[in-house]
């Protein structure tokens, strides 16, 4: 059973998405970039392939009622599911791609894309339009996941779904990796025309719930969600009990406290 690679998820998956893996693992990363692009009250802010919300609101928090904060992604689901949350600062979202940005250029000081990039097939055009998005002088900040071998918890997943249920399958996880490699991600910002170029590996250690509980609920959460109901009971227990062996190591009380590995990459324009 084939898998999408592009994560265009249905409102349903959306809210799951939302539920489990905002809260659990995108959500602490998207909030370590915006941390990491350093904004400032009053700047205005770009979220590129928001989803649902987490950097956008993350961002509208630090730039304040005097600031501004816009969302674009292209997945109507991952929208209603951001419009519904509340804000003490007003986020605007659109519907758009981020090929072609549905915002004039030079309007913002920063763009942000939180682990979106490796998604989308003509990445260099993205970088182009994020930059054509930017005042001039203006930043972006991107991440990025790392080798998936570099995180733990992913890595077993990836192997634990093939291996159970089918390689088709665990595609709808591992092309989250489609982009990581530093020197492509440096390159796509130089060539973009970006200057002040800098890419940093950085370990997020995260507290996730006990494996039988969240892997289910984190599969239902992505494109992998079709083959893993498809399979067989046994399959999928195959999938827990592998996982649950791969990761005993990182046991903490309640859960397991796993180390997630993201690039983050800053750039000028």
């Amino acid at each position: 059973m084939s898998a999408s690679t592009q994560w265009q998820l249905d409102l349903g998956a959306a809210e799951s998405y939302l539920n489990v893996l905002e809260p659990s693992i995108l959500g602490p990363v998207a909030e370590r970039l915006v941390s990491h692009v350093e904004l400032t009250e009053g700047e205005h802010v770009l979220d590129v392939g928001c989803g649902t919300g987490a950097a956008a609101l993350a961002a509208s928090r630090d730039v304040g009622r005097s600031g501004r904060v816009v969302g674009v992604d292209i997945n109507a689901g991952m929208l209603t599911v951001a419009r519904s949350r509340p804000s003490d600062v007003s986020v605007e979202w659109l519907e758009g791609s981020a090929l072609e940005l549905p915002t004039p250029g030079g309007e913002f000081d920063v763009a942000v894309c939180a682990q979106t990039l490796q998604f989308i097939p003509d990445r260099q055009t993205a970088v182009s339009e994020m930059r054509r998005a930017l005042k001039p002088g203006g930043r972006v900040g991107v991440s990025l996941w790392c080798e998936v071998e570099r995180s733990p918890y992913f890595h077993a997943l990836v192997q634990a779904i093939s291996t159970n249920i089918g390689p088709d399958t665990a595609t709808g996880l591992g092309a989250a990796f489609g982009l990581a490699d530093k020197g492509a991600i440096e390159r796509l910002l130089v060539e973009a025309g970006f200057e002040d170029v800098r890419v940093v590996a950085t370990q997020i250690d995260i507290d996730l719930p006990p494996v039988r509980e969240f892997v289910p609920e984190h599969v239902a959460a992505t494109p992998m969600s079709a083959g893993w109901s498809a399979a067989t009971p046994e399959a999928r227990g195959g999938v827990l009990r592998q996982m649950e062996d791969r990761i005993v190591a990182f046991r903490s009380k309640g859960g397991v406290r796993v180390p997630f590995w993201s690039y983050f990459a800053t750039a000028v324009h």
